[in-house]
């Protein structure tokens, strides 16, 4: 009985030195075959598979990763590819770009480190802490390379008086224009625009209209009458 004991506590401590030994494994890896990147990361549960060209990590519960660039938690987090090329998660997901200072919350998403997509879906909400604009909608793609972001369902962007709402949109970034299509509105101090397509630059405040165009202005009371 004395020797089934030892040879349990012996086992159990086996246990834990490889699961040890795995996370271990996994940070070496990750600082190594993801350039200079380096992620860190914890979970209440970590299950790992490393092949010779392909490998997938589970986190359960919990679920952190964090890089100097980036910052992701999540209930359930997988990352898996020759390098760890595709990473996505669900429940509660909140990712957060710290150079773009950019965070993003939702319901799942993916990243593609090779195509340099991430994509967000289930009450998407972002915020854009530099330039002041909130989202929201059902569907969002980053492509970081173009800084470029494609919306879809239910798309609402805030930016101090002005509010934008339609089916899908386009934000080009860079270049602060933003394309709305799918019975598109946009409202500014007071004012109402639609038309079948509306492209709205948020640096200079200045509203395309095309096709079918119409509109509201609201005008100040002449105080004297």
């Amino acid at each position: 009985m004395k020797t089934n004991s030892i040879c349990q506590h012996h086992a159990a401590n086996c246990a834990r030195l490889i699961r040890l030994n795995a996370a271990i494994m996994l940070l070496f890896a990750f600082a190594f075959n993801i350039g200079a990147e380096t992620w860190r990361f914890s979970a209440d549960e970590v299950t790992s598979v490393q092949k010779e060209n392909s490998s997938k990590t589970v986190l359960d519960g919990k679920a952190q990763m964090e890089s100097e660039r980036m910052a992701i938690i999540a209930s359930h987090l997988e990352m898996e590819g020759a390098d760890y090329n595709r990473i996505s998660g669900e429940g509660a997901v909140s990712l957060t770009d710290k150079e773009r200072g950019i965070t993003v919350t939702s319901g799942r998403f993916f990243y593609d480190r090779s195509t340099k997509i991430v994509g967000f879906r289930e009450m998407v909400r972002l915020v854009d802490e530099k330039e002041g604009i909130i989202i929201r909608c059902e569907s969002l793609d980053l492509y970081e390379e173009e800084e470029l972001l494609i919306l879809r369902i239910a798309v609402r962007l805030i930016q101090d008086d002005t509010i934008c709402r339609g089916e899908s949109a386009t934000y080009w970034r860079d270049d602060d224009i933003l394309e709305i299509t799918g019975q598109p509105v946009v409202w500014r101090r007071g004012d109402e625009y639609r038309a079948d397509r509306i492209r709205v630059n948020l640096d200079s405040d200045e509203i395309t209209l095309a096709g079918a165009v119409a509109g509201a202005f609201t005008t100040e009371s002449d105080e004297s009458e």
